[in-house]
């Protein structure tokens, strides 16, 4: 089971109610508002997840992924997309550019946690 994530997307009110929602089910989460912070908080201490918004201004998400992929273990972290977008392209260029999965917003949020869980069993 994944301990530490790291929660990337630029709405700050969703890294926090992501945040709230992940460590009431004991994990340790960190927050990122943008792709250069979420890199640089790798660097300071490895996740076993990044939960990482496609659409984020500047650095999208897609881009950040594929950084994450050229600087560390290919393996480590798990990355899942986590998008209001749904359409396969979108899929294809997040596991293209080295995402484990995709997950919808139109996923409850309240779900997380299971999500999480079921992404390491696989």
């Amino acid at each position: 089971m994944a301990n530490n994530v790291l929660v990337v997307d630029d709405e700050a009110s969703l890294v926090e109610l992501c945040r709230i929602i992940l460590e009431n089910a004991g994990y340790k989460v960190r927050g990122a508002i943008n792709g250069r912070d979420a890199l640089q908080s790798i660097q300071e201490e490895m996740p076993d997840v990044v939960l990482l918004d496609v659409m984020m201004p500047g650095m999208d998400g897609i881009e950040v992924c594929r950084q994450i992929r050229n600087r560390f273990d290919v393996s480590n972290p798990r990355i899942l997309m986590y998008t209001a977008d749904s359409r396969k392209e979108t899929r294809e260029s997040s596991l293209a550019a080295g995402a484990d999965d995709l997950i919808t917003k139109e996923t409850p949020i309240f779900e997380l946690p299971d999500k999480i869980n079921s992404f390491f069993l696989h």
